[in-house]
């Protein structure tokens, strides 16, 4: 991986191989040539980044064999990366520069600030990797999960009789295919099915699970309010 990013000045990420259809995973699509490099491990020619597909989608994506889960994990050379943030983020090029100008300055946590806060709010995946056309991927074999989902749970912790995820002081009736997470509290639920519940010490959760990636939605509304819970 480093040779390939070293060598040919490309920009290398790590996509996690699949056997199940995910709806809240990004894929990457990537061509069937393959090279090889150091331990004869393949990389390929990435062709497109694709967004969170609906479930019909992603069995296709499945089916295919031409998709792996985009980790978020890259690797590259600085020269290469910031060639990359010149040609695509120009903005974010300009506010380095300025950053590395008055690096060893008196006011350096000022401009920091003042630089930053002129910036877009985009990830490195929709602002380069996106558009560049010199991006590989290297498949990767490995236990991993998008633990910034709550539904992503399910696949890292036992589940009980009905399909419940349960930490904490809980007591369940009727309840099926849950999230349950609490502290010393008790926790009572009757009759509910493919619910998320998080309690903690200031805030309460209480959502669907097929609503599980809108909970930015919620912060959205603190913002707004200007909540002390932010």
């Amino acid at each position: 991986m480093i040779e390939k990013a070293i060598i040919n000045d490309s920009l290398v990420t790590i996509g996690v191989r699949f056997s199940q259809s995910e709806t809240g995973y990004e894929y990457i699509n990537f061509k069937k040539i393959t090279h090889k490099i150091l331990n004869n491990s393949p990389v390929h020619k990435v062709e497109k980044f694709v967004e969170k597909p609906n479930y019909e989608t992603a069995i296709k994506y499945v089916e295919s064999g031409d998709y792996l889960w985009n980790s978020g994990m890259f690797i590259w050379k600085t020269s290469t990366i910031l060639n990359a943030i010149k040609e695509y983020m120009p903005q974010l090029y300009s506010a380095l520069n300025v950053i590395k100008e008055n690096f060893d300055s008196d006011e350096i946590e000022k401009i920091l600030y003042e630089e930053y806060s002129k910036l877009e709010s985009i990830s490195i995946d929709y602002g380069i990797m996106e558009k560049a056309k010199n991006v590989y991927v290297v498949p990767g074999d490995f236990g991993w999960d998008d633990v910034g989902s709550w539904t992503s749970i399910e696949r890292l912790y036992e589940k009980d009789e009905n399909g419940n995820v349960i930490k904490g002081n809980v007591v369940s009736v009727d309840t099926k295919k849950c999230i349950i997470t609490g502290s010393d509290k008790l926790i009572a639920t009757l009759g509910i099915e493919d619910v998320i519940i998080v309690d903690t010490e200031d805030a309460l959760l209480i959502c669907s699970k097929d609503k599980a990636l809108n909970v930015k939605a919620v912060l959205k509304e603190l913002k707004e309010k200007k909540s002390e819970y932010l």
